[in-house]
């Protein structure tokens, strides 16, 4: 099972163990400042995108409070941030 998968099976069980729908886990969410949408945490939860910006690497933080999941669970779990921009473009030789 991959890092990404781990890390989604986990926020989903944490999600679902709290009670909380997403939309309310946005509004928490935006009262600490970090305006993450429904759809990201949809697809956090699902698997199908995962956090790796820092904004997002943020709200995962903010997430394991509202969750109530110890500290660095939630974060610990994420591959490290796959490489973006024009350096990630360049064939390697």
């Amino acid at each position: 099972m991959s890092s990404a998968t781990v890390f989604a099976d986990t926020l989903r069980s944490a999600i679902f163990t709290s009670g909380l729908s997403l939309d309310r886990i946005q509004v928490r969410l935006q009262e600490r400042g970090v305006p993450v949408s429904v759809t990201a945490l949809s697809y956090w939860q699902s698997g199908k995108r995962q956090p790796e910006r820092q904004r997002s690497l943020h709200a995962v933080l903010a997430l394991e409070q509202i969750l109530d999941v110890p500290t660095g669970s939630l974060l610990s779990l994420l591959p490290p941030p796959r490489p973006r921009g024009i350096a990630s473009r360049r064939e390697v030789c």
